[in-house]
């Protein structure tokens, strides 16, 4: 029983899917993995579960911890499995809309100052740049073999970073030469 589903509930089934999980280690996981390109509050994550649970799409259990309050841990069922090939499988379609406050500002940037606009696009630079490095540890610490369709989340998400980056010093270029037509 998986209709209606959000795409944020089949991802944490498919996190699901790496093994029994508490929602504190579901969360840690999806930093480490689809973090980069779909991160769910951790609050968003912990009522998931429960409706997960409830569509009998995940099973829970209480675990007894020493000197800690008892742990809750989910796992997929068969069902779950089920419903998330389905979802894999279904031909909806996948469309993206990007919402991104520096391009908002950029589009209204002859209302601004070209100096703050500056600003703002050398820190997504800067931003980028941190993030490539991240990047570029986990391809050289994942195995290409193993972690194939993770590989190739991956793969897209150096390659948007990348792009960011040559954006940003395309810009910047032509902020500075915008910035020194206005002065002369």
């Amino acid at each position: 029983m998986s209709g209606g589903l959000s795409d944020t509930e089949f991802a944490v089934l498919g996190l699901l899917t790496f093994g029994e999980r508490s929602g504190y280690e579901l969360d840690k996981l999806t930093q480490r993995s689809i973090g980069y390109f779909w991160r769910p509050a951790k609050s968003k994550i912990y009522a998931i579960l429960p409706r997960l649970v409830e569509r009998g799409l995940a099973e829970s259990k209480i675990v007894a911890q020493e000197k800690r309050p008892d742990k809750q841990l989910y796992r997929i069922t068969r069902g779950g499995e089920r419903a998330l090939r389905a979802w894999l499988d279904s031909p909806k379609p996948v469309a993206r809309v990007a919402r991104d406050g520096l391009l908002l500002k950029l589009f209204f940037g002859g209302h601004a100052g070209l100096d703050s606009l500056s600003e703002h696009v050398a820190e997504r630079k800067r931003l980028a740049t941190v993030k490539l490095a991240e990047l570029e540890e986990i391809e050289r610490t994942i195995d290409r073999d193993a972690d194939f369709f993770p590989y190739l989340t991956l793969l897209h998400g150096l390659e948007n970073t990348r792009a960011t980056i040559t954006w940003a010093d395309h810009v910047l270029k032509l902020l500075e030469r915008k910035q020194a037509h206005a002065r002369a």
